[in-house]
């Protein structure tokens, strides 16, 4: 009888145990709108979260160009298997998208970098701006969707090292392949 209890309960203490080897899928490829935008303080509260919604712009001199100025729900970005391209500035007369950053022959790489079981990891790119500066962008990816897309930027420290910490939040909405 003690056998039995014995082999019963190595059993159900095995049995109940998840095996996750392998990393999650990110699907970031397709064409995307940012559809909402989300400011957050996070230390030193002192301004208020802000929404941004249809038809509102975001503004902060502070960022790098594209980023300085997002109008919700007219700014895209285009992502394939390994580059990125930023700010749609219109279509050309054969129907091909022209992009602000990212076109042929200045493509901008991205990683996905942390990809795990548990996380989706982050998206990290580098790239240079009008006025000639490098910069690189990390968004940590909180859920891809089939057609949707949530980027967590790592945040930013807008007036200095000890002011409030801000963290912007992207919800991209798939509009093509």
């Amino acid at each position: 009888m003690k056998k039995l209890f014995v082999i019963l309960f190595v059993f159900f203490l095995t049995s109940c145990e998840k095996f996750a080897l392998e990393k999650s899928d990110v699907t970031l490829s397709g064409k995307y709108v940012i559809s909402k935008m989300d400011i957050t303080s996070v230390d030193q509260n002192t301004n208020r979260d802000s929404l941004y919604t249809i038809g509102t712009t975001y503004l902060n001199p502070v960022l790098p160009d594209p980023f300085d100025s997002i109008e919700i729900n007219r700014f895209y970005l285009h992502m394939d298997y390994s580059t990125i391209r930023l700010n749609e500035l219109g279509v050309s007369s054969t129907g091909k998208d022209i992009w602000e950053y990212g076109m042929s022959p200045d493509e901008i790489f991205y990683r996905i970098l942390g990809n795990t079981t548990y996380s989706k990891g982050y998206l990290q790119f580098d790239y240079v701006t009008k006025d000639g500066s490098s910069r690189t962008m990390t968004f940590y990816i909180e859920d891809d969707g089939i057609e949707s897309l949530q980027l967590k930027s790592s945040g930013a420290w807008f007036k200095g090292k000890f002011g409030e910490k801000q963290v912007m939040t992207l919800y991209l909405t798939r509009v093509g392949p």
